[in-house]
């Protein structure tokens, strides 16, 4: 028979196997010595029944000794980390890349492998240094589900409108350069550790220290708001990142505001969400429909991820297309009432009888014609003040139309070259 407990709890069922009780919530408990909703305990007629047992994850936490001067360590502790990241990803690694003329492509490439290294150091780093002084991340696992899914809408809709808001403000997608990287990635390899990296590791490790070892320790000391706002100022600050500080930073409240009411395995799911979906925007603008651009009269199909350079060009210049990742195409035109034919241009091109754009070197060992909707081309590969490429001449009656691609180390950006001058229309010409 139920019988009435302490307050307006109920117990239901109270046996050698099982202990059931109803919440004044209205929520029915079976074998928790505190609501699973609410957390008000079990009523007394409850309390020591064999089916009755203590979960410490929903028991209301209790706030640890922490040092006096614990929140000033983890402070030291956290610029640490970011001085290291400054040192070695922001200095070591660039400078040894630079060093080797390293394209644009591996240089991200390699910084993100760089960076998962970063990772595992600065976990261990911060988790026998939270051991040190006591501080205890929240996890979050009684209500887990719970706050994973509030992390999953909170990292998307926050990913969602970022993508659109820049979308609208710039007339293109705005990718980060590491989400594309990944996106370009050729290997499935490559690509698997990329978002290992990015939508995993770095949700994780970050949300650690930034939330579950700094914020903690400052919720203790100084309360929520003061956590909340020092954990995301060193969260922005540790993307180096100086000009989109306030980008970061308002990512950092967010999820630092997840982090209190869902634990790490919200602020988690939410950062990882909100990577992850970088990601997978990233692979879609890739692959969306291109965009007619117009170059001196003449069109080609570019594709969305690119941007549309029409101003402070270059003597002759039509218009300047720039990658994602720093792959470089222009549209130039010469008039002169005596163009000779392809083959004589192509000659003149590699005698120096037609000069060519400042900084280009043609190898004259390569020389390709081709016959493409345009019409017929020589193609020239080319040096780029040390940046491979390509250079497209096609002669027309009382003008010279040109196309030049510079790489940037991806062999995605040279398949995108081929499918514009596949697309590439004169003035009168049908796509």
């Amino acid at each position: 028979m139920a019988r009435r407990g302490g307050g307006q709890a109920t117990v239901l069922v109270a046996d050698d196997w099982s202990t059931l009780w109803r919440c004044a919530c209205g929520y029915d408990n079976a074998g928790r010595e505190r609501c699973l909703v609410c957390g008000v305990k079990a009523p007394d007629e409850a309390q020591g029944t064999p089916g009755l047992h203590a979960e410490e994850e929903v028991l209301p936490r209790a706030a640890p000794r922490l040092d006096q001067q614990a929140g000033r360590k983890a402070l030291r502790t956290v610029f640490r980390t970011i001085g290291l990241n400054v040192v070695l990803l922001g200095g070591v690694v660039p400078a040894l890349l630079l060093a080797n003329d390293v394209d644009r492509a591996s240089f991200i490439k390699i910084q993100m492998y760089a960076g998962i290294a970063y990772f595992v150091i600065i976990a261990l780093w911060v988790l026998s240094k939270a051991a040190v002084l006591g501080v205890q991340p929240v996890l979050g696992r009684a209500k887990a589900l719970v706050g994973m899914a509030e992390g999953f809408v909170v990292g998307g809709i926050t990913a969602v409108l970022l993508v659109g808001g820049m979308r609208l403000a710039v007339g293109r997608p705005l990718l980060d350069p590491a989400t594309t990287s990944i996106a370009a990635e050729g290997s499935i390899v490559g690509m698997v550790i990329g978002i290992v990296a990015i939508a995993v590791m770095a949700p994780v490790v970050e949300e650690l220290v930034f939330r579950g070892f700094l914020a903690e320790t400052f919720l203790q000391r100084w309360g929520k708001t003061a956590a909340v706002l020092v954990s995301a100022a060193a969260f922005s600050l540790a993307h180096l990142r100086l000009m989109q500080f306030w980008y970061f930073g308002l990512m950092g409240i967010g999820l630092g505001l997840v982090y209190f009411r869902r634990g790490l395995v919200g602020s988690i799911a939410a950062h990882a969400t909100f990577n992850g979906l970088l990601v997978v925007l990233a692979v879609a603008a890739m692959h969306a429909d291109p965009v007619v651009v117009e170059a001196g009269g003449s069109t080609l199909a570019v594709p969305p991820t690119y941007q549309v350079v029409e101003e402070g060009l270059e003597p002759y210049e039509d218009v300047r297309l720039i990658g994602p990742l720093g792959a470089q195409v222009a549209i130039l035109h010469l008039d002169d009432p005596a163009v000779p034919p392809v083959e004589v241009v192509a000659q003149a091109f590699l005698t120096g009888a037609i000069p060519l754009p400042e900084g280009v070197q043609i190898d004259a060992v390569v020389v390709n014609m081709l016959d493409l909707p345009v019409g017929r081309v020589v193609s020239l590969i080319a040096d780029f003040d040390g940046m491979q490429g390509r250079f497209v001449a096609l002669p027309t009656e009382g003008r010279l139309w040109m196309a030049v691609y510079q790489s940037d180390g991806s062999s995605r950006s040279s398949f995108e070259f081929d499918d514009m001058l596949r697309s590439w229309r004169l003035p009168g010409q049908l796509m």
